[in-house]
């Protein structure tokens, strides 16, 4: 099982998970937490510790970068995870301008994810309008023949 499988599982339970320092802080309904899920979430502290901290980062970049925080909280677990291991893999590099790389990557990644955002947004908003407008949104009208 992986940490995202393992936080899917705790949502569906109404187990949350909330990180304090390098602890897993776990608050679970009574008899939700059986002895298995409490050592998968002992075995997959560190990734899901990492998967808050990658989020953490990319919602302080978010803000900095003036990109709407629901654009992080949007993102799906599986995209986290992908983007926490790739900046992991980052971590100490360099970029050609001396900047850490992991953090070009967050930034980089950040921007793909409001311009998809904003895609998404105005597409909806270019069905609304022609739905609002009486235009056709794909449906013509029956001739009757």
């Amino acid at each position: 099982m992986s940490a995202v499988e393992l936080i899917h599982q705790c949502r569906a339970a109404g187990i949350r998970l909330k990180p304090k320092g390098d602890r897993l802080h776990v608050e679970a309904p009574i008899g939700t937490l059986t002895p298995e899920l409490r050592q998968a979430l002992t075995d997959h502290k560190l990734a899901l510790l990492a998967l808050h901290t990658t989020r953490a980062r990319l919602r302080v970049l978010a803000a900095s970068m003036g990109i709407p925080r629901a654009v992080v909280d949007d993102l799906p677990l599986e995209e986290l995870e992908a983007t926490a291991e790739q900046a992991a893999l980052c971590e100490g590099h360099m970029d050609g301008n001396g900047d850490s790389l992991a953090h070009a990557l967050l930034v980089f990644y950040l921007r793909a994810l409001a311009d998809r955002a904003a895609l998404a947004g105005s597409r909806s908003a270019t069905a609304t309008d022609r739905m609002m407008d009486g235009g056709d949104c794909g449906h013509r009208p029956h001739s009757g023949q």
